[in-house]
């Protein structure tokens, strides 16, 4: 999963008609240029859930994660330092703390997690559902009534997950770790809302610190669950060094840069778009890498899943000036 999610909160806040009134921040961008940050964000992204699989087979999982935030972290916030914008503010951390804990500790490290038990295409598109909670989250603090499509996207996108949730479609699926992934995505959906409503201008600095304070308190986790004890350096497997690897070089610095470029050169519509092609990638690199297959049916309640996101994502009426 991706360190934030703007581009998604941005579009459903579109949709459920409570965006605060703003100027768009896209701006010409070479077709070329666009299509590089675009695949960077489609490939990188939606190749993580296998690189955690592969990273976690010899590194614990809860550890693999917090030190993979915690040097991307480092990354950015030492870019930060030698740009001159490094120095965080009180409110800084504050906003540290509560994305680090509900993005990454109760988001990212609680899928991490699942991606053990539950094949990692499916743990995609259960992700998926995202935007919805986002979208009942902020109904339930707004009390604004969602548009027509995106009343019509939570309908065709639960519909898809009950379908995918039955043991003739995907087999018995473990219920904690499936739980688990649902109430992650939860989690990520408050904390994306929160990021949105409450970030800075400052998009690098804030990530840093986020990264910086979920990588503590995912370490603090692994230590509690005894994860320290356990690890062997020695037995870490040279498959897992490079995922790890890909996680912090690829999946947290390159594509994360890809996306904030995204997010101020290209509309909402098209920097969202990684939102339904990332499972498309992860289901792909999930039958190539570890033989997981889906049945007919489990294709049709993805279908149904992504039509579903789609219609969350699509932009509702404008108001009248």
């Amino acid at each position: 999963m991706s360190p934030v999610a703007e581009p998604t909160v941005e579009a459903v806040e579109e949709n459920t008609a409570i965006a605060p009134a703003r100027a768009s921040t896209a701006r010409a961008a070479h077709p070329w240029t666009a299509a590089i940050a675009l695949g960077s964000v489609w490939l990188l992204w939606g190749s993580t859930f296998a690189a955690i699989h592969i990273a976690s087979a010899t590194i614990p999982i809860y550890l693999m994660v917090a030190m993979r935030f915690t040097l991307a972290g480092a990354i950015l916030w030492v870019v930060c330092l030698a740009t001159g914008r490094g120095i965080p503010t009180r409110a800084d951390w504050v906003r540290a703390f509560v994305t680090g804990s509900t993005l990454l500790l109760l988001g990212n490290a609680v899928t991490a997690w699942s991606t053990q038990y539950v094949p990692t295409g499916l743990c995609s598109l259960l992700l998926c559902l995202t935007p919805i909670w986002m979208a009942l989250i902020t109904f339930a603090f707004s009390r604004e009534r969602p548009t027509r499509s995106a009343i019509a996207g939570m309908l065709l996108g639960f519909a898809g997950m009950a379908l995918l949730l039955q043991p003739s479609v995907t087999g018995h699926l473990p219920l904690l770790p499936t739980l688990a992934l649902i109430v992650g995505s939860m989690s990520w959906a408050f904390g994306s809302i929160y990021q949105r409503r409450y970030g800075t201008a400052n998009v690098i600095l804030s990530t840093a610190l986020q990264m910086l304070v979920g990588g503590v308190l995912i370490g603090i986790e692994s230590g509690l669950l005894g994860e320290w004890g356990r690890f062997d350096p020695a037995a870490v497997s040279t498959a897992s060094l490079l995922g790890f690897g890909w996680l912090v070089v690829g999946g947290s610095l390159f594509a994360y840069s890809a996306y904030l470029w995204s997010m101020q050169h290209l509309p909402t519509s098209l920097a969202s778009t990684y939102a339904y092609v990332n499972p498309v990638v992860a289901l792909i690199l999930g039958a190539l890498l570890f033989g997981e297959r889906l049945t007919p049916l489990a294709m049709v309640a993805s279908g149904v899943i992504l039509g579903g996101v789609a219609l969350m994502m699509r932009p509702g009426p404008r108001p009248a000036s």
